[in-house]
């Protein structure tokens, strides 16, 4: 059996650092199986003084990320019509796909992301008459299945998948819901991980030394994207008000890690509240880097609005760092309130300072927090998804023949 992993949300060389998680999980679903990459990029035109555009026009056709070769077909998005994605990637995969169809090897097709993603997996599997499974993630069930153009899509391509995978609880009843129970086999496997090479417990004193001016502050950090549905406004908000009751020390530092949208209105927050001498913004960083962060941390934080299963609180927890996040998606599936972690609900800043402020005053047991995330490696977590893969590709081809 040969996988076909194709997603958008996978790194490439305008940017290194996107979907690493989906990475990891091919990387090591590769040391059992044959895993082909396909990571479709939007067309671009070459056009210097738009940053992204110009990135994407120059991503080559094949190219190497971490030792995994990926092809990239490109595929039409337009602006304002996100309705037609769907239909555009398609097209852009059509034509490996019956490539590898040709070759007379058996191949199942795993589609990362309902949108565009599985419905353009979708449409062109099943013109090709070739097996594909979805796996959803998060926003393209909590966010793009909810508008009424993108909501049938998402419907019938789940309904056609040999199976689906959900990587929370939550979205594993949604998918359900959606599809009225007729998604032919529903599981529940997390996409959220770490490597015990990269995440594990360390002696924070240690990694504060190189990383901030005092080995006795306190650090609380923030992993992802800066955009609105991560609530980092929130996390700032709360931040400022610990200032200024006084419960946060000079030396006390938030990190915020991670790049978007939000940036600079962020940083003119920070800027306009007087406490941009505490908060630290280190744009997008390899995951090294990042691991040395959650080494030298108190706390992560994550206030998000939605999430799916959310990587970076697995490898905090790997960690041994306790995690303050908001009680949405898959969040508390692995946030264990007053084990782990502490939850709230999410859009209260004022409930966010209180909680920051109980999790830092508290001792936590880094033992018990890295137990509970044990086994979440990702060689299991590949193992989880092949076994499924290979049971759904020996029901196809006992279809095939029948």
């Amino acid at each position: 059996m040969r996988i076909l992993t194709i997603t958008t949300f996978f790194p490439n060389s305008a940017d290194l650092h996107r979907a690493v998680f989906v990475r990891n999980l091919v990387r090591a679903m590769q040391r059992l199986f044959p895993v082909t990459v396909i990571s479709p990029v939007p067309y671009a035109p070459p056009i210097r003084r738009i940053p992204q555009w110009y990135g994407q026009s120059q991503i080559r056709c094949m190219e190497r990320v971490d030792e995994i070769e990926v092809l990239h077909p490109r595929f039409l998005a337009l602006p304002k019509l996100s309705w037609f994605s769907g239909f555009g990637y398609c097209v852009g995969v059509f034509r490996l796909l019956r490539q590898f169809k040709r070759k007379n090897e058996f191949c199942m097709v795993h589609a990362h992301f309902a949108y565009p993603d599985g419905v353009g997996v979708a449409l062109a599997a099943r013109a090709l008459r070739l097996p594909y499974v979805i796996t959803v993630h998060g926003s393209d069930i909590n966010v793009y299945a909810t508008q009424r153009p993108l909501c049938w899509q998402i419907r019938w391509a789940l309904t056609g998948a040999e199976g689906v995978i959900a990587v929370s609880r939550d979205l594993e009843t949604k998918v359900g819901r959606l599809t009225q129970g007729a998604v032919n086999r529903l599981k529940y496997i997390p996409c959220a991980g770490f490597d015990p090479a990269v995440f594990f417990p360390r002696s924070p004193m240690k990694y504060r030394a190189g990383l901030v001016e005092s080995r006795d502050a306190r650090i609380v950090v923030f992993v992802g994207q800066l955009v609105p549905i991560k609530g980092v406004d929130l996390l700032v908000e709360a931040w400022d008000r610990l200032c200024r009751r006084g419960g946060i020390g000079d030396a006390d530092r938030l990190v915020i890690i991670g790049d978007g949208k939000c940036r600079a209105d962020l940083e003119h927050r920070v800027n306009a509240a007087g406490i941009s001498a505490r908060v630290r913004f280190l744009g997008a960083i390899p995951q090294d880097e990042v691991s040395r962060w959650l080494a030298a941390a108190s706390l992560l934080c994550l206030p998000s609005h939605n999430e799916g299963t959310p990587n970076v609180v697995v490898e905090a927890l790997a960690s041994g760092i306790p995690v303050v996040a908001t009680r949405v998606g898959g969040v508390p599936e692995i946030v264990l309130d007053g084990v782990n972690g502490l939850l709230l609900p999410p859009g209260d800043s004022g409930a966010l300072a209180d909680c920051v402020a109980a999790a830092l005053s508290r001792s936590w047991d880094r033992a018990k927090i890295t137990d509970s995330v044990k086994h979440l490696t990702w060689q299991a977590l590949a193992a989880e998804n092949c076994e499924f893969l290979r049971s759904l590709t020996e029901e196809a081809g006992r279809a095939s023949m029948a």
